[in-house]
């Protein structure tokens, strides 16, 4: 059932209104309903027993006497049924005898095979709510659980005292084993040394140590590392780096930790005891977790810097050796051309000139990087030092662990200088001569260099880690166990639905591969594309569709028809449609107040004001209410089952249809401005100022279906593919079989990972005309296209290492490790590795396979450009609703910057969803009129507008209008009162 649908699951009554699209959605009766509703009751009976059936249906529990129809909803179902309509729209005016409602409440239940509740249903139930609060942030969680389990499997739903006390039992059921296990983790008398460190006084007097470990990182800087790894140092004296919680769920003790952060400490030290211990318990390890990731990130940030810096000084070394040596030629020239010298005075001044040229011209480029660096000796020892107190673990020989053992004993012993007897792990041939310098100390120093950057290295592709870290984990962590992958491989491998060979993979693959070169040669022949003569390939630019003036004309009648908006009402409609303000509370608002506090709280992490600028714009809102709600919205998924609900609510709409089949997607990233005091922020290379990255996925309607924040200047093809796994997770939704990507998108180990997973990778790449076609060895090439061809994949590459990408991608599809993660440790970092190098001669073929289409199909180079267009149009009404740039104090917290991602992807979606209604019903209005609106002119506009939009200024939600839809305790007062 679509997300946003299950807003009427476990409902006790239905709103005052009902939207057409909801009507038609899920209050329309069946053919089979009206012969049966005909066949059973007699006619004054047919419409409350038809309403009955239409509620039950959606809701999974009875109407009850007190509840108020809508009037859609009475006349559609009349019309249905070929009776009157009731001038009263109230349950108790239709039902006259309590003994006629119940009769009905029977035979609806009967006829849509509903049943009560069991003693076996309540234990499988309990069983069920106990695993999910494993995981859950807050009970209303379970409550929503609880009923989607019994509305699937055909139980009526009980009352909300019942669900409560299920949800409340199995979360404190949960919470006192999650107890049982801090205890065994960490002794009393830790404890109690945990919890008075943690309320104590920094030595500098600057607020408790508790405040200090919830500041978040600073600008990035040597001063910024040094504190984060003071925090863990400290951390690790209290002994967390030992707690043994794998008892409790990552999932639980990050909303535990939310908790806490969301607190002053006065605060949290008022609450029970053994919830305090709990909670402060959760917050330090996942504090550390999280700082020692975000120190190696700063880190790694470091040792890129430097080496950027040292380049940057070869090159005007180089520069500056250029001007010396055309000087030193210049000079010699002159002196063999003096006649007033003999031929061999002239002969040997100039063999000395032209020594010292070549002395000054020796050495490549980055021989004389790395001999910049080796000369930035301070700085590079400052950078690793930083780390000697975190207790890496390592492959043995691997370059980067080994080189770290030798630099800690090298500083154990005090040493400043590179002795000759002094035995060092490897360091390759390219670091050799600087490492044994005949000056000792240059040679320590050229060590220095060469570990810090061999262990960034190694970091990166995970063949050196830390246990107290969540991306820098070792690496076959990550994945399924070996023992667990022997025992299950055959259902993990059915569960992705690929082959257990690689032949049988490679087989049809290899056939498509034939019939792309052959489609490419013939589109040589026929002149469509060009191969010239120094091997680049040209394709022709995509000509214009036909006759645009249309579309043109159609967009412009539809939004003028559509008229201006408040963002607020918007906001209002959606909700009322979607519910969606019920998914990021865990229940519908029990006051207006509640309701206006979310919204505040949205438009503070979703567009460019704050707590306080929010709570300016919208009358009797205070900022203390909005930042309340903020902290609420971070974390526990909230925000993104909200988005869930609303994309899928705009994809169902029927003009929406038109637009595409809801199977294919676009990704790509929009940069957010960010202040250069943001940590993780990055300088735009298009804009050159500081950003941070929102990354999302839009379907072919027009939907973002995913969204997640990313640092700028990294490859993203990691996060493309994991926005479609998590996606296509659910088993009610539209699988998404392609998405198409920009060259940041893509990597060839990421075509690979993507085709294992379910769905093809399809990227527009820069440079296209010197792009070629990988071949494996021994492929005939039809002629002409030898030019655009390399023999380069190797087929037993990828079959040696076909079962280690199986398990890789089983790793991706059970949640042990996000494709993000996956892919920097198995991307380029990786080279050498088998895995790798099957991951990578495999994406080659099927990037072959794709430019094979691409080049020869020009209607599926144009679906590529338009799903990609599609995206950038989004990204301009993002930058509408977000205006401005991130605050300097924003977005330095890992949840924070989600749920500024999450929350502007929700708002971006909801004038999507909107728009989307409200040109369906302008056309349906024009169609009526006998206007004629063509689909094929509909297919080429979108619902990406916002020029009819107010975002700013004032903005006052009319509440009391939707208040029987979006309020829990308006709704019950609307049905007394119509009562």
């Amino acid at each position: 059932m679509p997300a946003f649908a299950l807003r009427f699951v476990g409902q006790e009554a239905l709103p005052p209104r009902l939207s057409d699209f909801d009507l038609e959605q899920f209050f329309t009766l069946l053919s089979d309903d009206v012969v049966a509703i005909r066949a059973q009751f007699r006619s004054d009976h047919r419409l409350p027993a038809a309403l009955m059936l239409l509620f039950m249906r959606v809701a999974g529990r009875p109407l009850d006497g007190f509840n108020v129809l809508p009037r859609t909803l009475l006349r559609k179902t009349a019309e249905a049924l070929a009776v009157s309509q009731p001038s009263i729209a109230s349950l108790r005016s239709i039902y006259k005898r309590r003994q006629t409602l119940s009769k009905h409440q029977l035979w609806a239940k009967t006829y849509l095979g509903l049943r009560e509740l069991e003693s076996d249903d309540d234990a499988a139930l309990t069983a069920t709510l106990l695993a999910q609060a494993a995981d859950a942030s807050h009970s209303d969680d379970l409550v929503q659980s609880a009923c989607q389990w019994l509305f699937t499997r055909r139980i009526l739903i009980p009352g909300a005292r019942r669900l409560q006390d299920w949800a409340r039992g199995a979360f404190a059921a949960v919470e006192a084993q999650i107890l049982r296990d801090v205890n065994a983790a960490v002794p009393p008398g830790a404890a109690s040394k945990v919890i008075d460190s943690a309320y104590s006084a920094r030595p500098n007097g600057d607020g408790t140590h508790l405040e200090w470990l919830k500041t978040p990182p600073k600008r990035h800087g040597p001063s910024t590392l040094a504190e984060t790894l003071e925090k863990v140092r400290y951390l690790k004296a209290l002994g967390v780096h030992d707690w043994n919680l794998s008892a409790v769920s990552l999932a639980k003790q990050q909303a535990y930790a939310r908790q806490v952060q969301a607190r002053r400490p006065v605060k949290t030290r008022d609450i029970k005891p053994s919830r305090q211990l709990i909670e402060l318990v959760c917050f330090l390890r996942v504090t550390l977790l999280e700082l020692t990731d975000v120190a190696l990130l700063q880190s790694s940030r470091r040792s890129q810097q430097l080496f950027r810096e040292a380049a940057d000084k070869a090159q005007s070394n180089r520069a500056r050796s250029t001007t010396s040596l055309v000087q030193q030629a210049a000079k010699a020239r002159a002196v063999l051309h003096d006649e007033s010298k003999t031929w061999q005075s002239r002969v040997i001044e100039a063999r000395e000139l032209l020594a010292e040229l070549a002395e000054t011209a020796g050495g490549s480029f980055v021989s004389q990087v790395r001999k910049a660096l080796t000369e930035d000796g301070q700085r590079v020892h400052a950078c690793l030092a930083a780390l000697k107190d975190l207790e890496f673990g390592g492959r043995e020989g691997d370059p980067g662990f080994e080189q770290w053992k030798a630099w800690a004993e090298l500083q154990r012993v005090g040493a400043t200088e590179m002795k000759e007897d002094v035995a060092l792990p490897d360091v390759g041939a390219a670091w050799h001569g600087l490492v044994r310098d005949l000056d000792p100390r240059s040679g320590y120093r050229a060590y220095e260099a060469c570990t810090m950057m061999s262990l960034r290295k190694s970091l990166r592709r995970g063949s050196v880690w830390l246990d107290h870290s969540l991306s820098f984990r070792e690496r076959d962590q990550m994945l399924i166990p070996p023992a667990q992958w022997a025992v299950q491989r055959d259902e993990q491998v059915e569960l992705l639905g690929m082959p257990t060979s690689a032949a049988e993979f490679l087989e049809p693959l290899l056939a498509n591969l034939v019939a792309g070169m052959s489609a490419v040669a013939e589109a040589q022949r026929r002149g469509k594309i060009e191969i010239r003569a120094d091997g680049m390939l040209h394709l022709p630019a995509m000509t214009s569709l036909a006759d645009q003036s249309e579309p043109v004309r159609t967009l412009e009648t539809i939004y003028k028809f559509i008229g201006s908006v408040q963002f607020p009402d918007l906001l209002l409609e959606v909700d009322a449609a979607t519910g969606y303000s019920e998914a990021l509370l865990g229940h519908r608002a029990q006051s207006p107040g509640e309701l206006v506090a979310l919204y505040g709280a949205l438009l503070a992490h979703g567009t460019d004001a704050d707590a306080r600028g929010v709570a300016s714009m919208i009358p009797g809102l205070e900022p203390a209410q909005v930042t309340v709600a903020m902290r609420a919205l971070e974390g526990g998924g909230r925000l993104r089952r909200a988005n869930e609900r609303v994309a899928e609510f705009q994809s169902r709409i029927p003009i929406a249809a038109l637009w595409g089949d809801g199977d294919k997607a676009s990704a790509d990233m929009m940069s957010l401005d960010a202040s250069r005091h943001l940590w993780n922020a990055r300088v735009d290379p298009r804009r050159r100022t500081y950003a941070a990255g929102l990354y999302t996925h839009v379907r072919d309607r027009w939907g973002i279906v995913y969204d997640q924040p990313i640092v700028l200047n990294e490859r993203q093809a990691g996060v493309a593919i994991e926005g479609i796994e998590q996606h296509n997770s659910a088993a009610d939704r539209i699988r998404i079989s392609l998405l198409a990507v920009d060259t940041h998108g893509y990597t060839n180990p990421a075509m690979a990972i993507a085709k294992l997973l379910g769905f093809d990778l399809c990227p527009r790449l820069r440079d296209l005309a010197e792009r070629r076609l990988y071949l494996p060895r021994g492929f005939t090439v039809p002629e002409g296209l030898e030019a655009v061809t390399i023999r380069r994949v190797s087929m037993a590459a990828i079959e040696r290492g076909w079962d280690e990408l199986l398990r890789l991608a089983a790793s991706i599809r059970s949640g042990r490790v996000s494709a993000t993660l996956a892919l920097q440790r198995f991307g380029s970092a990786a080279q050498g590795d088998p895995l790798h190098r099957a991951a990578e001669h495999l994406g080659r073929l099927l990037r072959t396979v794709f430019l094979c289409d691409y080049i020869a199909i020009e209607d599926f180079r144009r679906e590529i450009h338009t799903l990609l267009n599609r995206g950038e149009s989004v990204h301009q009404l993002q930058r509408a609703v977000y205006s401005g740039k991130v605050a300097p104090e924003r977005g330095r917290r890992r949840d924070e910057m989600k749920a500024i991602s999450g929350s502007h992807a929700l708002l971006t979606n909801i004038v999507l969803a909107w728009n989307t209604a409200r040109m369906h019903e302008v056309v349906e209005r024009l169609r009526r009129d006998k206007i004629e609106v063509e689909d094929d002119w509909l297919r080429r506009i979108g619902p990406a507008h916002f020029s009819h939009i107010n975002f700013r200024g004032t903005m006052r939600f009319g509440v009391e209008k939707f208040a029987a839809a979006l309020i829990e305790r308006a709704s019950s007062q609307a049905s007394r009162a119509a009562s």
